[in-house]
């Protein structure tokens, strides 16, 4: 079922959001997750600097109250000896390092990056909360899903599928010893030879292949079943 965006429109909700997003995904989790250790930095940094912004526009608001108070009494208060005191800002804490445009684009890539992730599951979703609530549209993309076949061709693995009207397939493996998912490639055309030697020489090896269809630079439907190719050795 195609989601709605599970970032919020509000800025203040948006602060939660942020806030909570950051707090979940820890330096051990981010890893685990695939994310690296700059893009969980500049993520913190984004998450530190919006909520500062949020500060100073409550701030802001707050001051323009008092100015404009101010600025009655003095206009239309009755003469009197009595004097007011000048508003004055309040110094809001200390401000963050500054950070680029973008702060939601790159919450929205990095949590992409996480659903694509071996490791992810709907519960790490929901903890995050990057799962939106079910839209009532529903996309003819939200179902599509590659179906590969597999062989050996010449002592290597060739991979095949229909692309119908999408772009290609991003397609992952799992090989050896290995305990999850690595992307392989981006693929555009109808077949795929992996010509990758064997990690073990001269033994064979069991290959796992799963893919996802896209379009632009966008993951869409559901992943493939995943596939078994043995390279002889």
């Amino acid at each position: 079922m195609k989601k709605s965006s599970f970032i919020p429109n509000g800025n203040a909700q948006r602060g939660v959001w942020l806030s909570n997003f950051n707090n979940i995904l820890t330096p051990a989790l981010a890893t685990k997750l695939g994310i690296s250790t700059e893009e969980k930095a500049s993520q913190a940094a984004d998450t530190l600097a919006f909520m500062y912004c949020l500060v100073l526009t409550e701030a802001a608001k707050t001051f323009e109250h008092q100015c404009v108070t101010y600025q009655v009494s003095l206009r239309n208060g009755p003469a009197s000896t009595d004097v007011i005191d000048v508003p004055v800002l309040a110094v809001v804490g200390v401000a963050p390092p500054a950070v680029p445009p973008g702060i939601f684009t790159r919450a929205g890539k990095i949590a992409k990056k996480i659903k694509l992730s071996s490791a992810y599951t709907d519960d790490i979703g929901r903890a995050l909360g990057i799962i939106g609530a079910e839209a009532e549209a529903r996309s003819a993309e939200d179902d599509v899903m590659p179906i590969l076949a597999g062989k050996v061709v010449a002592g290597n693995a060739q991979i095949k599928y229909t692309r119908g009207t999408n772009d290609g397939i991003r397609l992952e493996c799992r090989r050896g010893t290995e305990t999850g998912f690595t992307l392989l490639d981006k693929i555009n055309k109808p077949s795929y030879t992996d010509t990758r030697p064997n990690m073990v020489a001269g033994q064979p090896e069991k290959r796992e292949y799963r893919a996802w269809f896209f379009k632009g630079d966008e993951v869409i439907g559901q992943v493939s079943a995943v596939i078994s190719v043995v390279v002889p050795g």
